[in-house]
């Protein structure tokens, strides 16, 4: 094997090992969650002419990138009055972009 080739190589595999653990430690926090789901809900909100309010329940963690979060809309009806739907929210950090993205929704329950 050449040197030039070796060279190669290795620099690649020290680049590996430096580039991995620096992406191991970015974790999706609590608030950050809760703030995207948040506009999530607030978007869903905008479109259901029902829809009176929306919000964030609670929120708890899955995996350092993922955290579930439980969103609600408070609508009301002519013909069913008030009431609160929820639904829980999945959102995960996308590398390398560091992108907070919806990736799952549950059914609405009422």
């Amino acid at each position: 094997m050449s040197r030039r080739l070796r060279l190669l190589v290795v620099s690649s595999f020290v680049f590996a090992m430096v580039a991995v653990p620096a992406q191991a430690g970015v974790k999706l926090t609590i608030p950050v969650a809760r703030e995207r789901a948040a506009a999530f809900a607030e978007n869903t909100c905008a479109h259901d002419t029902s829809c009176a309010d929306s919000g964030v329940q609670n929120c708890r963690r899955q995996s350092e990138r993922i955290v579930l979060c439980r969103i609600f809309d408070h609508r009301k009806t002519d013909e069913q009055g008030n009431f609160i739907c929820t639904r829980l929210v999945r959102l995960a950090l996308k590398l390398p972009s560091h992108r907070v993205a919806v990736t799952g929704l549950s059914s609405w329950n009422c």
